[in-house]
């Protein structure tokens, strides 16, 4: 599995993300048939209102979350 970008949550993405995670690492995307981006895959870390509980996970995040939440919410990690 290659990490292809990390992503973390901003401060102003912090009050409005629905996805939620901190941190994620995405490991692939996929294209729907005229070329628009339709689903990427990634791994995170799960969390409860405490913090981060040391479980990982791999999800996809598909459609409008794509565009309206991770890339508008989340910075990519240098």
């Amino acid at each position: 599995m290659d990490i292809k970008l990390t992503l973390t949550l901003t401060e102003r993405g912090r009050e409005r993300t629905d996805l939620g995670w901190e941190r994620v690492d995405v490991i692939d995307f996929g294209y729907d048939k005229r070329g628009t981006l339709e689903t990427v895959i990634c791994v995170g870390e799960y969390s409860s209102k405490h913090g981060p509980t040391g479980s990982f996970g791999v999800f996809p995040v598909v459609g409008d979350e794509i565009f309206e939440d991770l890339f508008t919410n989340y910075d990519v990690e240098k």
